[in-house]
């Protein structure tokens, strides 16, 4: 299988995934831990999966899910998972706000 390097493009038809995480700064590293973690022991060996980027900010406060899929319908069908909702109720507990959103990409601007 080919690999898949994170990028962002206009003209890709990915869907994007940027879930973001309100956390205590105790709690930040643990929370981007196990992300980083499912995302290597599952998320990213199902149809469909593009890439996933975990940002922490320098805050401690905030961590950023940044994930592309090939499509919505693959984004659907892995979240119709049982157990893709149970790692999400798991990330959830070490988050005190989560707020995620999709999205397609409008423009980039680079040098």
């Amino acid at each position: 299988m080919a690999k898949h390097t994170a990028t962002i493009d206009p003209q890709s038809p990915c869907l994007t995934l940027i879930n973001v995480y309100g956390v205590e700064p105790g709690t930040q590293a643990d929370l981007a831990k196990a992300l980083s973690e499912a995302t290597e022991n599952t998320i990213r060996h199902q149809p469909g999966f593009l890439s996933v980027s975990i940002h922490s900010s320098l805050d401690g406060k905030t961590v950023v899910n940044y994930a592309q899929w090939a499509s919505k319908e693959h984004f659907e069908g892995f979240m119709r998972k049982p157990e893709t909702q149970e790692q999400l109720k798991m990330f959830a507990g070490l988050a005190t706000s989560v707020a995620p959103s999709l999205y397609t990409v409008s423009a980039v601007h680079a040098d």
